[in-house]
């Protein structure tokens, strides 16, 4: 049987590989989390008007802060935001604790 040390133990191996997996995609991110937090405030706002399910919000805003949006969009994509609304809720919910903890 495993003692309780040894549980601790092996609970802050997994958390110190988590918090070090968490810092390299943070640091393989190409756009800031603080400028990622902006996005998800913007498309916020601007989708109350709706979607037409492309990123056209989003590379408006990007380019209104002068990031490419051809490196970012590849990104997003890959955290599974598609269109404007896929961005902000499955990018924002993969990345919104991340961006509380830093900004």
């Amino acid at each position: 049987m495993t003692s309780k040390e040894e549980k601790k133990r092996r609970a802050a191996l997994v958390e110190a590989i988590v918090a070090e997996d968490t810092r390299k995609a943070i640091d393989d991110m190409p756009i800031s989390l603080s400028n990622l937090g902006k996005l998800f405030d913007y498309l916020d706002v601007k989708l109350e008007e709706g979607c037409d399910h492309t990123p056209k919000i989003t590379t408006d805003f990007l380019a209104s802060i002068n990031l490419s949006s051809e490196k970012i969009l590849p990104w997003l994509q890959d955290q599974g935001g598609y269109c404007d609304c896929e961005i902000l809720a499955n990018v924002e919910e993969g990345w919104e604790s991340e961006i509380t903890k830093n900004t």
